[in-house]
């Protein structure tokens, strides 16, 4: 098999499998490693002590040093044999499309012609071959249908619907149908969504797990964004909001090949189908039809109807079926609800900070310049680096700003008394303690990457009358200056406040008076005329 790299959430998922009882073959098959490569990592975990005994608990955080170092033991990438190759590769098309050669005889040929007899093995040969192609005749059409034990494999696929008027957007949106399919009873739960994003994708899963009142043990997914970032035969990667429900759920999930609709046959067949209700349903209950009543026709549709009829390859009923010898083989649903946090990765920079959804947060000084991953759940925002955490805030409720003055190091706290920072600090103290308090603020804390705005703020106060300066000073915190222009906002809805004030208040004289009229003095009287 070809050099894979290994990644930590790949070792962490090879702990959970043996922990689950599957075996190293089945290991090395679902993840895409040789059973001998499994076995050399499962060998390392045991002499470092680590238990993959589904009795023994295993606190995930705890072992992510070992994980790192286990990684960066075996990604040590040997030579590429298959590059010895590539200057021949001309050669090898001749010899084994014009001259028509079987491959194993071509190898042969080039390995004599050119002295590679013993420096490289047939089976690089095999993988260069494949790599480019080079083939007598096409593939066989032939297909072999595989049946599953009950509750062991789940397909799922997504497919384009049509069109649908969403009263929230007030536009027309395409409703994209989530199809996933038990692959023993044929039993299926089909739901209509306008959004296909990782939170959505992730929460139909839920959705449909207990919809179904258990989890598969195994979900054949297809390799959209939603849950495969890049795809690949060896070394498919799945988005951390995906990773982390299936940990939840104690499901694994096996990506299907690139472009190979057959390796989740069971499923593909569905997607025509169920694109054929949702048409039907639309022309029965008219395009006003809202998203939540297809929903609940489809799953009436799949109880009784579809449900409820012969299937054309198991001769059951699928839902009969499902209740009698599937639903009790299906791992139990878990004791708490899944929330599907919010993933992405963040440049930390440097004044400290990285931002997240419109927000910013302070990481310690070590991670400056460095990219994180960041999970924004419902009221925290966790920050990790080489799958361990390094900082967590909450969500702030008002700002988009969450600091912590520990992140920074002490020369830059310490640098708010000293230098030009100080300077501005007197300079505001001579307008208001108020005032200066407020610069204070905007300086912390990190003086010198706030000096601008701070800089600014104090010429703005200078054109004003300091009394007005230290009433805006009090009404407003430095959080909400993001720049000089917002303070001078404030302070210039406060002067016109005043002048409103101030005018309603004026003294009339005699002299201005003699022109002041009553307001019945401009209402015009109206005269009707009739004319007989």
């Amino acid at each position: 098999m070809a050099f894979k790299e290994i990644t930590i959430m790949d070792i962490w998922d090879i702990i959970r499998r043996c922990r689950d009882g599957q075996t190293i073959s089945s290991i090395g098959r679902a993840l895409g490693y040789d059973r001998k490569t499994v076995k050399k990592y499962i060998t390392f975990l045991h002499d470092k002590g680590i238990s993959l005994n589904s009795q023994t608990p295993v606190d995930k955080d705890e072992i992510v040093p070992l994980l790192q170092e286990l990684a960066s033991r075996f990604n040590e990438r040997p030579p590429e044999k298959q590059d010895l190759f590539n200057p021949y590769l001309e050669s090898l098309k001749e010899l084994i499309i014009e001259k028509r050669l079987k491959p194993k005889t071509a190898f042969s040929v080039v390995c004599q012609m050119h002295d590679l007899t013993g420096k490289v093995s047939y089976t690089s040969f095999k993988r260069f071959v494949r790599r480019h192609q080079l083939t007598l005749s096409p593939a066989s059409s032939s297909t072999c249908r595989i049946e599953v034990e009950p509750g062991s494999q789940l397909q799922i696929d997504y497919g384009k619907m049509g069109l649908l008027y969403d009263p929230e957007s007030q536009r027309m949106r395409t409703v994209h149908g989530f199809i996933a399919t038990l692959c023993f009873s044929r039993h299926k739960y089909v739901e209509f969504t306008f959004s296909q994003d990782q939170q959505s994708f992730a929460m139909s899963h839920v959705r449909a797990f207990t919809y179904f009142g258990g989890v598969a043990k195994t979900t054949v997914i297809d390799n959209l964004k939603s849950g495969v970032i890049s795809p690949s035969l060896y070394d498919p990667q799945l988005n951390r909001v995906y990773r982390e429900m299936a940990e939840f759920n104690g499901c694994f999930i096996d990506p299907a090949r690139v472009a190979s609709p057959k390796d989740k046959a069971k499923v593909e067949r569905d997607v025509p189908t169920v694109r054929e209700k949702f048409k039907e349903l639309i022309a029965v209950y008219g395009p006003t039809i809202t998203l939540a009543e297809l929903n609940l026709k489809i799953r009436h549709w799949l109880l009784n109807e579809y449900g409820m009829r012969k299937h054309g390859t198991t001769g059951e009923k699928p839902y009969q079926m499902f209740l009698l010898h599937e639903q009790p083989h299906l791992l139990p649903l878990p004791q708490e609800p899944f929330e599907a946090a919010y993933w992405r990765e963040a440049k930390v920079h440097p004044d400290h900070y990285i931002q997240v959804q419109k927000k910013s947060y302070s990481v310690p000084h070590p991670y400056v310049g460095k990219t994180v991953w960041v999970k924004v759940a419902h009221h925290t925002v966790q920050i990790y680096y080489n799958e361990q955490l390094i900082k967590q805030h909450t969500v702030p409720r008002h700002g988009n700003r969450q600091t912590d003055r520990n992140d920074f190091p002490e020369n830059l706290q310490v640098v708010l008394d000293r230098g030009f920072p100080r300077f501005l600090q007197d300079k505001a103290a001579k307008i208001g303690p108020s005032f200066a308090h407020l610069v204070r603020g905007i300086l912390t804390p990190h003086a010198y990457m706030n000096m601008r705005r701070a800089q600014g703020v104090i010429t703005l106060a200078e054109a004003y009358p300091r009394e007005l300066i230290e009433r805006a000073a009090r009404g407003i915190t430095s959080s909400e200056i993001k720049t000089p222009k917002h303070f001078r906002a404030f302070v210039e809805k406060l002067r016109s406040i005043d002048d409103d004030e101030s005018r309603a208040g004026l003294p009339l004289s005699d002299e201005t008076r003699s022109f002041v009229r009553p307001a019945d003095y401009f209402q015009h009287s109206t005269t009707t005329t009739t004319t007989t």
